[in-house]
């Protein structure tokens, strides 16, 4: 009987890219004869874009098909979690359809952290194996089920009194203040449905590595911690999953790089959904200019009051001016630096010899693409888990720089010391060792097969 996987990704490229990574490794590696993935979007020419290359990967034994949503007139207000939560909610209808047409049948679903609610749809459709690919760390995939296990009297006092929410084996979740549970209702009612949900799957993939988070991987195989939690549901590393970089590739910013010298040149995006307001851009600007370091920044126009509005919009901004700049700011630094509009080819810059630094918002793919590359960062948490994936690179894996976020406004002056901290060469010393380090286990991780090989043809 043909082997045939089904695979649902969640709007975002931060979903789309290792949703696609686990489906070519499935294929080459665990016995499948085909692979079908499905992206949900509400903007199909958009995510095509932003796939680029990866869309010319497909073929007649791994199929890339969109789910078109149409969001016009949906209340998708709140957080970028409760958004994404009711876009796969209501895109559950064309799930089951897709899933229906599929011949032969599909033996093993996934989907991704934000769309469990299709595992019920998996059941429902009698897929043998069901299984959540968790796209960003063991460490959230903990605090999301722990929290799910835990009474609503007992998470709302560990909020509320003392802004933390220890884990079993692994190290708590602290937040920048105490925290009031009343005002973030619905993100701990999806937080908490999520977790439950994750346990009546047949397995979980999470993108990591055991070098990466040897403690809560521990955890959650130990089953006097997580592994309780878990209630024998296995938990697998399969990471790193990301898109490698692509021999050859011809683009601008790499001519650039390619006249630059060897880790002179701080690169700063903030991911396909990144924004900042218009006076923190003015202080990036500003930060950039003074640190005197060659840069590259993929700079977006400002957005006032959602830093993951760039996720929603429907213009690509590559021919609007840059007006929003501080005032001579490109004439000034024409010289060291290189302004780019809404996107560049990250993969490609981060494995460039010349990137020294990487000013990023600790989505958990380029956190991932930065370890790949050996290449420090300086982490500037936006929104969802990114203050936690930030913690960790800072405070757990010392392989980058922190600025503080919690009072509002990055100030210039931040800016440069933290930027200072990596490029300099005596302070970002051992950052860049580790960094060069880690680098070495996510190579060793990337030649290993983390899956029991014959995991997928039992039963």
């Amino acid at each position: 009987m043909e082997l045939h996987g089904a695979l649902v990704a969640s709007p975002g490229m931060g979903h789309f890219v290792p949703i696609l990574e686990l489906g070519k490794h499935l294929l080459n590696h665990h016995g499948f004869d085909r692979i079908t993935v499905f992206l949900v979007t509400d903007d199909v020419p958009r995510s095509k874009s932003l796939l680029g290359k990866s869309l010319t990967e497909a073929g007649p034994k791994f199929v890339i098909r969109f789910i078109p949503l149409d969001v016009s007139g949906q209340d998708l207000s709140g957080s970028l979690l409760t958004k994404l939560a009711e876009m796969m909610r209501m895109a559950l209808p064309n799930i089951r359809s897709a899933i229906m047409g599929l011949e032969p049948r599909p033996r093993v679903f996934v989907v991704d952290l934000l769309g469990t609610e299709a595992l019920a749809v998996a059941k429902e459709l009698e897929i043998m194996r069901k299984h959540v690919l968790v796209t960003t760390s063991a460490w959230f995939l903990a605090f999301t089920v722990y929290m799910a296990s835990l009474d609503k009297g007992i998470l709302f006092k560990h909020l509320s009194s003392i802004g933390a929410l220890p884990i079993p084996g692994c190290s708590p979740v602290k937040f920048d203040k105490v925290q009031d549970p009343s005002k973030y209702i619905r993100e701990l009612a999806e937080s908490k449905r999520i977790g439950a949900e994750v346990i009546t799957a047949d397995g979980v993939f999470v993108n990591t590595w055991h070098s990466l988070e040897p403690t809560t991987i521990g955890s959650f195989l130990d089953p006097e911690n997580l592994g309780r939690v878990m209630r024998g549901v296995p938990v697998y590393p399969v990471g790193p999953l990301v898109r490698t970089a692509e021999p050859g590739l011809t683009h601008g910013v790499l001519d650039w790089l390619d006249l630059q010298p060897n880790d002179s040149v701080v690169y700063v995006s903030f991911g396909s959904g990144g924004a900042l307001t218009a006076e923190q851009t003015n202080e990036l600007a500003y930060g950039l200019e003074l640190t005197g370091h060659r840069f590259i920044w993929v700079v977006r126009p400002p957005a006032e009051d959602d830093p993951s509005a760039s996720m929603f919009d429907k213009t690509k901004n590559e021919t609007e001016t840059l007006e929003f700049l501080p005032n001579g700011f490109l004439n000034r630094t024409k010289d060291i630096g290189l302004v780019v509009r809404t996107w560049a080819p990250q993969e490609e810059i981060l494995a460039h010899e010349s990137i020294g630094a990487f000013v990023t918002h600790c989505g958990w793919n380029s956190v991932l693409e930065s370890i790949v590359n050996g290449v420090p960062m300086v982490a500037w948490p936006l929104y969802s888990e990114q203050k936690m994936n930030a913690w960790m690179v800072s405070e757990e894996l010392k392989i980058a720089s922190r600025l503080n976020v919690a009072d509002g406004i990055v100030k210039k002056e931040e800016i440069v010391e933290m930027v200072k901290k990596v490029m300099d060469q005596e302070n970002g010393n051992n950052i860049r060792k580790n960094a060069k380090e880690l680098m070495k286990t996510a190579e060793e991780a990337l030649k290993k097969t983390h899956i029991p090989s014959a995991y997928f043809i039992q039963n």
